[in-house]
């Protein structure tokens, strides 16, 4: 029997998504590459959808996460500021313990069906 404990995680401030699956993939693909373009193309997203997740990610915050700037084609270029990688930072080390309590229950889980099993027979 194969037992997993699955999970979703997202932030929310004032009721208003900020970030999840979605939105650390941007900022990830965005650190990573250097540049929104660059991220879109990796993301096989829009520009437009990227810049406007961003944006809402910011106004929401109230804080800017990402710097970006115009140079031309090839001389643009995208970085996180200290916020966004905090942001970044903050959002695996949930994952990171929200994985480590869904493998304890995975696993508690397993031996308890495979008990009732057991006792069942």
């Amino acid at each position: 029997m194969s037992v997993s404990v699955r999970f979703r995680v997202w932030v929310e401030v004032g009721g208003r998504h900020v970030i999840g699956p979605g939105g650390y993939e941007i900022l990830k693909a965005v650190d990573e590459v250097g540049s929104i373009s660059g991220a879109a193309r990796k993301l096989s997203m829009s520009y437009r959808f990227i810049w406007n997740y961003i944006d809402r990610m910011e106004k929401t915050l109230g804080i800017k996460l990402v710097d970006a700037w115009k140079g031309g084609r090839g001389r643009g270029g995208a970085k996180l500021t200290p916020e966004g990688q905090a942001l970044l930072q903050y959002y695996e080390e949930i994952l990171k313990e929200m994985n480590e309590i869904a493998n304890k229950w995975t696993q508690q889980l397993t031996e308890r069906l495979k008990n009732m099993g057991e006792e069942g027979q």
